[in-house]
This record gives structure tokens, C-alpha cells and sequence, in this order.
């Protein structure tokens, strides 16, 4: 079954945390501005600062420096001396001559707008100078580089090792989390259907997928105690219909020969058959396999075929059977006779005219039936272990069960059943058993 497409837990949350890294970096820029514009003194420090640090890295006036932040009007850059025949003296804070305290800024309101002024000290090549700034402008298009400085400074590099972290730690975490579920669904795939006692493995924590592994188990176990009702149903509506078909048989016998008895003969004999399958296949599904239980698959088939060859004999066909090697083999002798017995039947009912069959044990364990009919279409294959198929009812007195039971049986034994078209035509059906544990 494909697949749904949907997006994984943890793409959701990495999707989530980029949103919410978006959003708070959104906040945390409307948050800046609005204070910048609360404070435009501030403003004002922070940009000559930030103008005065293009001055570092050379004697002479940077030619951005000269050109001033964009939107400022008049603006006005020149290294000064703190003295008192400088234009600017009075603006110096000094507690005596040529000492300067600290840089300054001064905004004052003017007409359109405001000018600032200010002085920052700047050190090159080890000496420490004065710049003078001064600029008119109006509105905050002239702090711009600050508010962008201001967002880069403390916006985008807190933010980005900051959400680098958190996806780091998203994808530990999610994974870690999902780990669990992984093997859950790694569990889910690998359950037998023929195996009612698989159950997932609980895990202690996180205490979500806990609960809902315990939930798929608590499932399981009603689905496997519905399906022991419905098996233990259909094995005793087969088992109870056994003795009424034998006596309709016993009746029918009684009576004198006609065409209508030997239709109605023909017919308690189709569902005689079909009440024998239903119960094997009860008893297939119920089957438990005992380890130290070992059988003969040499003897096994011996038996079967003594037992059939007077069937096969009147249907003008010849049963060989033979034995190659070590035919031992980990398996229940009931349930390994019906596997042959299903093979020959199912040989009997679909290789033509007086073809012969052969049975095969070994070697090792294995068995192997042969007919020399017309084979199996490649159409065919993927369904003839179905339960119920039938490629044309209209033909068939089956019910399509037989090759059914002999593959869950296989599996109860822990092995498998593979078909082929054997060279020479015919189909070859192989059937593999678990090797004793002494071998």
C-alpha cells in the first residue's frame, strides 16, 4: 500500500520553529524602531558613532564619510582641535585648557526639521583626533544605517546561531522522539498474520507513542480473539456438517441408478470435499509446530500415495513416488500429509489425460509434487495461493482452497512453498520445511 504524502513531524516543526524565528525577529524589529523613535537623542549618538568609524582606518576623510548618511542635509566632517581659538570651542566640555572630557552630541530643532552636531575621538596610528560632524535633516531617513546596524547588531546575529541551535536541537529531539515510532512500524510490517501471539515492543517513554503502542496491542488482541471465534466457528459448522453429508451419501447409494443420482452423487461429493478443506484450513490456522518434533518426509509420502493410488489408479494416471537423501525434517505428520495430499489432488485435477504425477521427498527437507499438464500461465502465479481463486469457475468443482491450506501450513512450519513451470511442461510445486535442530 503506497504511502500517504504528507509532511513529516519533523518538517512541521522545523516549518513552525521558522515561523516563529520570523516573528519574533519582526517583533524584535518593530520593538527597535519604536524605541529609536522615542529617543531621538539616541538616534542622533549612534549615528555620528557609527560615521566616526569610518574614520578609523585612515588619516584622511573616507570619501563615504565625506558624503554623509543618506537623507542628511548640509552634512559636515573635518578633524578639529579642542582649543580655544577653534570655531567650536565653546561646544568642547573642559575642566581646563585643551583637556576634553568625553564625546559630545547636541540636537537641536531648527526650522524643517533638526541639526546635529557632535565630536567623536578617533585613534590612528595610535594618536588620538577630533572629528567634527554636523548635518541637518528631517525625519528618521537619515538614521536608516543606525536602525540597520541596530536590527544586524542585535536582530539577525542573536538570531540566526540562536534558530541554528534550535533546529539542531529539533532534530535531535524529533528524532529521538520518533524513534520509538519507527520501530513500531518496523514491528507493524514484520507482523505474521498467522502469529497471534507477535505483540509491538512498549517502550516506558515518551509517555505518547507508550500509550498508543499499548492501544495497538490492546487491538490486536481483540482482533486475534475474533479471528479464534470465527476459526473456531468454521471448524465446528464443517466438523457438524461432515455427519449429515455422510449419511445424504449413505441415502443417495441406496438408491437405483439414474442420471439424477449421479448428479446429486457428484454433488455430495463436491461438498463432502469442500466441508474437509474448510476444516483443514481451521486446523491449518491453529496449527503450532512443536521444535524437537521431527518426522519423516519419506514415510509420510509412502503413506500418502498407498492411500491415493487407487483414486489416482481410476483415473487411468500412474503416482510415482521416490526418495532422495536425508528426508528429515522439523514438522507435524498430520499436517505434512495434507500437504501432500492437497498437491496430488490439486495434480489430479488439473494435468490432462493420463499424464503421470511425481512425488518427490527430499533431499533434505523438502517435497516436491510434478504434473505434466499444460503448466501455469504467468497471469496466473501471482494468484493460485489465493483463498477462494479460481481462474474459471465455470470448469472447476473446486473451491479454490486447496493450494491455500498448503501454503499456510508451509508457513506454520516455517518454511515456504515456491511453483515453477518444470522444463518439459508441467507445473512443479516445492515445498521447504525447517531442518531438525540435531541436523
Amino acid at each position: 500500500m503506497k504511502a500517504l504524502a504528507g509532511p513529516t513531524l519533523f518538517r512541521q516543526i522545523a516549518t513552525r520553529l521558522a515561523a516563529f524565528t520570523l516573528l519574533f525577529a519582526l517583533l524584535d524589529v518593530g520593538i527597535v524602531i519604536f524605541t529609536y523613535n522615542r529617543q531621538p537623542e539616541s538616534l542622533a549618538q549612534e549615528l555620528l558613532t557609527l560615521e566616526a568609524s569610518k574614520a578609523a582606518g585612515s588619516t584622511a576623510l573616507a570619501p563615504d564619510l565625506l558624503a554623509g548618511p543618506p537623507g542628511a542635509e548640509h552634512w559636515a566632517a573635518r578633524y578639529v582641535e579642542p582649543d580655544a581659538n577653534s570655531p567650536i570651542a565653546p561646544l568642547f566640555r573642559t575642566d581646563s585648557p585643551g583637556a576634553l572630557l568625553m564625546d559630545w552630541t547636541r540636537r537641536e530643532r531648527i526650522a524643517g526639521g533638526y541639526r546635529i552636531s557632535g565630536v567623536r575621538s578617533v585613534v590612528q596610528d595610535g594618536q588620538q583626533r577630533w572629528l567634527f560632524m554636523q548635518f541637518e535633516g528631517d525625519g528618521v531617513r537619515p538614521y536608516v544605517p543606525v536602525i540597520v546596524n541596530e536590527i544586524v547588531q542585535h536582530v539577525l546575529l542573536p538570531l540566526i546561531p540562536l534558530s541554528l541551535l534550535l533546529l539542531l536541537f529539533n532534530i535531535v529531539a524529533v528524532r529521538r522522539v520518533l524513534q520509538p515510532l519507527r520501530r513500531a512500524e518496523a514491528e507493524v510490517d514484520a507482523l505474521d498474520p498467522y502469529d497471534v501471539l507477535l505483540r509491538l515492543s512498549e517502550v516506558p517513554e515518551p509517555r505518547e507513542v507508550n500509550t498508543l503502542v499499548r492501544a495497538v496491542n490492546r487491538a490486536l488482541t481483540r482482533l486475534d480473539e475474533t479471528m479464534a471465534i470465527l476459526r473456531g466457528f468454521t471448524a465446528n459448522a464443517a466438523h457438524e456438517l461432515r455427519t449429515p453429508l455422510s449419511i445424504l451419501q449413505l441415502s443417495l447409494d441406496k438408491l437405483p441408478p439414474s442420471p439424477l443420482r449421479d448428479e446429486l452423487q457428484a454433488d455430495t461429493q463436491h461438498m463432502t470435499r469442500l466441508v474437509s478443506q474448510m476444516l483443514d484450513l481451521a486446523q491449518a490456522d491453529a496449527l503450532a509446530v512443536e521444535p524437537d518434533t521431527t518426522v519423516d518426509l519419506a514415510d509420510i509420502g509412502r503413506e500418502i500415495v498407498a492411500t491415493l493410488a487407487p483414486k489416482v489408479f481410476d483415473a487411468h494416471r500412474d503416482l510415482r513416488f521416490e526418495a532422495i537423501g536425508d528426508t528429515s525434517a522439523r514438522g507435524h505428520a498430520e499436517a505434512i500429509y495434507r500437504i501432500y495430499r492437497n498437491l496430488i489432488d490439486n495434480a489430479l485435477a488439473h494435468a490432462p489425460g493420463e499424464t503421470p504425477i511425481e512425488v518427490t521427498a527430499g533431499p533434505g527437507p523438502q517435497i516436491s509434487v510434478r504434473d505434466h499438464g499444460p503448466g501455469i500461465s504467468d497471469e496466473d502465479l501471482p494468484h493460485i495461493f489465493e483463498r477462494f481463486w479460481r481462474k474459471d469457475r465455470r470448469k472447476s468443482d473446486g473451491a479454490g482452497l486447496g493450494l491455500g491450506i498448503v501454503e499456510r501450513l508451509a508457513q506454520a512450519h516455517g518454511g515456504a512453498i515456491t511453483v515453477e513451470n518444470a522444463t518439459g511442461g508441467g507445473a512443479l510445486f516445492r515445498v521447504t520445511f525447517a531442518a531438525p535442530e540435531h541436523a
